[in-house]
């Protein structure tokens, strides 16, 4: 009791005064009246020293970031002491050199904003890849005059087709080249066959867009305008790859994010960069251009889904409904009332091909068929008057009437009772198929090079579903009126004889690969050797001479759309199989 009373009666030390033994025992040290000693080492007679007070304070936030930007502004201080400064990203720029961050909202505001990526200058760009692009170049061998006169060609006759940039007649070759060097490589590189016939250039042109998008993840609209130009237009492939550069434009315009509007705050990302030092270049108004190339991917990449049956197509969003009125008011070029026509078209198509893929069934499609149709009607009411005699345009619009009535042709029959919804139907499928194949008969073998692999998607729809008009199976439908309005022995003949002429046309000396034309042109001779026992059979009452069909082919008869073991006499069928699509 007496050493409780004298531990309460003491004077408890200061904080942080508490000497050295009472810290170490953890217990409270009280101050012994008049002696210099704590009550617990004056009873233990031990040495009472204070200890020093070690009292950590909170550092303040602003001291912090004080640390933080001076050891940033250290670490690039250092390397550019070294030497080393080159490595930096070449947005990046020190934290205490920045300006005053401004408000999100004020910089942002109703524009959309252009990544960093499709804002790179040209020199910048040429100046990072100029020994690539020689390199390149270097394997085509192409004159100033004769690069002049492919860029004129590209404008004038190429964009007739797909018109998803806009190049001004005071561009030239050389002034496109130097602001562009890959879009510009491969306008050359598809305006001149043969150079992707070598291998060397074809892989160099490949391996370029792999880098650029896989190792230094740096798109950009000229990569993209390339890309769109080469999977548009090559002449030379070994193997299937619509389907994989379809899926790489969808990439390349989503990481560029021109396909939608800029969002009124910055992203945690943009956010977290912008406080490490990283310069995000202000945001600007969507350039027409931007906008073309949108449309151009979305054509490309909806002709891929509905024919391959693989993806989806670009998707449409409300931006780039905006940026479809934007280029229609515009009319900066007249090329623009032609791409935003072709789109409209489009579009309608990719609701059905949408429609198809995630019907229940076939039945209810039927109903949507009326729905489809008025669409179409309404996008004809508003081509303007130049272009309703458009090739391009009229292609588009029998290959749309086409695509929303051909379910009518694999929808079976109803016994006894002829359907004359479905009757109508086929005979607009019908004669959609002839315009089709009369519009294409009546261009140049000569100028199918500057044809787009759109309209080749087409053409092998239209061949297709005329094979299977010929051949339908319907007590109310007349294959001999078929046979006699649209002829499709006649219409393969037609086109064999002038895909012979254009793959001549294209064709180099000592070339041992098959350009486009040529694969085409044994695709459609392969299909006519399997078809025309079948045809004759119904239109002749000709039995076919199953010894024969099978000494020549290979194969039993031909009783599905196209036999599965068709040989095409070494041709590569899996690139052949691309083409045809999912028909």
């Amino acid at each position: 009791m007496g050493n409780s009373d004298q531990n309460t009666s003491g004077t408890p030390a200061p904080y942080g005064r508490a000497c050295t033994n009472c810290v170490r025992a953890k217990c409270k040290c009280m101050l012994a009246g008049e002696s210099d000693k704590c009550q617990r080492c004056l009873r233990l007679n031990k040495d009472c020293k204070t200890s020093e007070s070690n009292r950590k304070r909170k550092r303040s936030a602003s001291s912090k970031t004080q640390h933080l930007e001076a050891k940033l502004d250290s670490i690039v201080s250092m390397l550019q002491a070294n030497g080393t400064n080159a490595g930096l990203p070449v947005d990046w720029e020190a934290a205490t050199h920045r300006q005053a961050p401004r408000d999100v909202s004020s910089q942002i505001g109703s524009s959309v904003a252009r990544t960093p990526a499709s804002t790179t200058s040209p020199s910048t760009i040429e100046h990072c890849g100029s020994s690539v692009y020689d390199d390149i170049s270097s394997t085509m061998s192409i004159s100033p005059a004769a690069a002049q006169e492919n860029l004129d060609n590209f404008r004038n006759q190429n964009l007739r087709y797909l018109p998803f940039v806009n190049i001004p007649p005071h561009i030239t070759s050389e002034h496109l080249r130097s602001q562009q060097p890959f879009f510009w490589l491969c306008i050359m590189a598809v305006l001149n066959p043969g150079t992707l016939e070598s291998e060397g250039t074809f892989k160099k042109i490949t391996d370029f867009i792999y880098q650029r998008l896989m190792a230094e993840a740096s798109p950009s609209m000229d990569l993209l305008l390339g890309v769109m130009t080469f999977i548009s237009w090559v002449t030379y492939a070994k193997r299937p790859f619509l389907n994989f550069y379809a899926h790489v434009l969808i990439g390349i315009v989503s990481d560029l994010g021109i396909n939608k509007s800029v969002p009124n705050e910055y992203s945690t990302m943009q956010a977290f960069k912008c406080a490490i030092g990283w310069r995000l270049n202000p945001p600007t108004a969507r350039t027409l251009e931007e906008r073309r190339a949108v449309m151009g991917c979305f054509l490309i990449t909806s002709s891929v889904a509905l024919s391959m049956f693989k993806i989806d197509a670009l998707r449409w969003t409300p931006h780039m409904e905006e940026s479809l009125s934007v280029l229609a008011e515009a009319k900066d070029c007249k090329e623009d009332q032609l791409l935003v026509t072709l789109v409209k078209i489009q579009l309608v198509i990719d609701r059905v091909y949408h429609a198809r893929r995630d019907g229940d069934s076939l039945n209810p499609l039927a109903f949507y068929l009326n729905s489809f149709q008025t669409q179409l009607e309404t996008v004809k009411s508003q081509i303007p008057v130049h272009l309703q005699k458009d090739k391009a345009v009229l292609m588009y619009l029998s290959n749309a009437e086409l695509t929303i009535n051909e379910i009518s042709i694999v929808l079976p029959a109803v016994p006894n009772a002829p359907d004359l919804k479905r009757l109508d139907s086929l005979y607009i499928s019908l004669n959609a198929t002839k315009s089709w194949l009369d519009l294409w008969l009546s261009i140049p073998p000569k100028n199918y090079i500057v044809i787009s692999f759109v309209m080749f998607f087409q053409f092998t729809r239209t061949i297709v579903n005329l094979y299977r008009l010929s051949t339908l199976e319907d007590p109310a439908w007349d294959r001999t009126m078929v046979r006699n309005t649209a002829n499709l022995i006649s219409y393969l003949e037609s086109i064999e004889a002038n895909l012979k002429e254009g793959a001549d046309h294209i064709a180099t000396a000592g070339g041992t690969d098959m350009n486009i034309l040529e694969k085409g042109l044994r695709m459609v001779q392969g299909l006519k050797r399997g078809w025309e026992p079948k045809l004759n059979e119904i239109w002749y009452d000709a039995p076919m001479n199953q010894s024969i069909l099978q000494a020549d082919m290979g194969v039993g008869p031909p009783n599905g759309l196209i036999p599965e073991s068709l040989q095409f006499n070494g041709f590569d069928d899996s690139w052949m199989m691309e083409i045809l699509g999912s028909l």
